[in-house]
């Protein structure tokens, strides 16, 4: 495996993937939305790091992209870290902000894994998508970010047994909080919104506080963990089908095997207090 597609390297998860794979001696394509994100990458990779400009919701870009990878002797991975968070209740949420989620989190990471298939085919690759514990267990007020991350798990159980005829093998990755800027993007969004907002807001105050604490303050482990996943998932012999990052991710996850009635009173106790 030589050359490698890391989407949404201009920060996070996607900054940290691109530079360590780079460091570990793959080509990695990295996909950026601005040039100058490109040419800080370029600055701080050790190894071969070229970026390329990609929005994954772009036709016109993803098909630049393969062409360019194409020419260079095709693709023996891809890794789908691109991803919006918008949190909130759902009666808080825009049109605007579910079609975002969507368009990036789903319905892009859907059309470039399709449009790379034939060159991974060819070389028996890997796909690796960032998803999320939120694809697992769906907390109240991120109904639409899980709901995003729920269709990437989906996705991703499928294309693992209908890609591997072929020899593609298809792995999840499940981080819980990360110190990254999507924390900050999302209490600066929330509050350029709070004046429109009030009246329903104060419905959900308990809720929103909960949320605003974690955008505050995310804790959360260095993107570099995820990154470190991402490279055992693409280099080990035989990879797990999905990898749990992070220690509350692992707690999370073993709220999926209560019944209904008490994982949701457990989780309604902590957010409502009641």
């Amino acid at each position: 495996m030589t050359n490698v597609l890391v989407t949404g390297a201009s920060s996070g998860i996607g900054k940290s993937t691109a530079l360590m794979l780079a460091e570990h001696g793959m080509t990695v394509y990295a996909g950026v939305r601005k040039a100058e994100d490109g040419d800080e990458l370029t600055e701080a990779a050790v190894g071969i790091l070229k970026p390329v400009r990609l929005d994954v919701t772009s036709g016109a870009d993803i098909e630049r992209t393969l062409k360019t990878i194409a020419d260079d002797g095709g693709l023996g991975a891809l890794v789908n870290t691109e991803g919006v968070y918008i949190g909130g209740p759902l009666e808080l949420m825009r049109d605007e902000d579910i079609d975002a989620t969507f368009q990036v989190n789903v319905l892009g990471l859907l059309r470039l894994t399709r449009a790379c298939l034939p060159m991974l085919r060819e070389s028996g690759g890997r796909i690796v998508n960032i998803s999320s514990i939120s694809g697992l267990v769906a907390l109240p007020g991120v109904s639409v970010y899980a709901g995003s991350k729920h269709a990437v798990e989906a996705i991703t159980d499928s294309l693992r047994v209908e890609l591997s005829p072929f020899g593609i093998t298809v792995i999840a990755v499940e981080p819980g909080s990360i110190q990254t800027e999507i924390w900050r993007k999302g209490a600066e969004r929330d509050d350029a919104r709070q004046s429109e907002l009030n009246k329903v807001r104060d419905l959900y105050k308990p809720l929103v506080s909960l949320l605003e604490k974690l955008n505050e303050d995310p804790r959360g482990i260095p993107p570099e963990r995820v990154a470190e996943v991402v490279r055992k998932a693409l280099t080990e012999d035989s990879p797990d089908n999905r990898y749990i990052v992070g220690t509350d991710a692992k707690s999370l996850s073993f709220l999926r095997w209560l019944p209904d009635s008490l994982r949701d009173g457990a989780i309604r106790r902590k957010v409502w207090k009641s």
